[in-house]
């Protein structure tokens, strides 16, 4: 049995001639929760567009078929930075974790329902900046350090 790394965030190019690249392959895989499914499917609807044209001119060079990284890049690949530096912080201060699922538990099902937008990357994780889910989220955080200042809570 052989094990490799996956390819986070994006690979440099996912195009040759004759050749498109998509999925995890491509490293269409989110970096903050690995999930990759949605991105896969973007990915292959905008190589389609790109191979149906490449085959209605004729032309598979590495050129023509060039604009499907840059498009899939810009749909959605943007999106893997914000993934990967939101990982970081929360690597940093895990107690982020512990507020986000109090968040949830105290907003319901709309919250989560949102929320697992974002985390699937059918919306871009920019929109956990929104005051909707700030807003409750840090709520959440000042009630998780008050309980852990009074000794009611654990620590990290």
């Amino acid at each position: 049995m052989k094990a490799g790394p996956l390819r986070l965030g994006g690979i440099e190019k996912s195009y040759d001639q004759q050749l498109l690249i998509v999925g995890d392959a491509a490293g269409m895989i989110d970096p903050m929760t690995g999930e990759g499914i949605h991105h896969a499917m973007d990915g292959g609807r905008i190589a389609a567009k790109w191979l149906a044209e490449a085959v209605a001119k004729g032309n598979y060079s590495d050129e023509a078929l060039a604009g499907y990284h840059q498009e899939w890049k810009h749909a959605f690949g943007h999106d893997f930075g914000w993934s990967m530096a939101i990982c970081q912080f929360v690597y940093r201060y895990p107690i982020l974790l512990d507020a986000a699922a109090a968040a949830v538990a105290r907003k319901g099902n709309d919250f989560l329902a949102r929320w697992a937008d974002i985390m699937t990357g059918r919306v871009p994780k920019i929109h956990l900046l929104r005051p909707e889910f700030v807003i409750v989220i840090t709520f959440e955080l000042f009630l998780l350090l008050a309980k852990r200042a009074l000794g009611r809570g654990k620590k990290d």
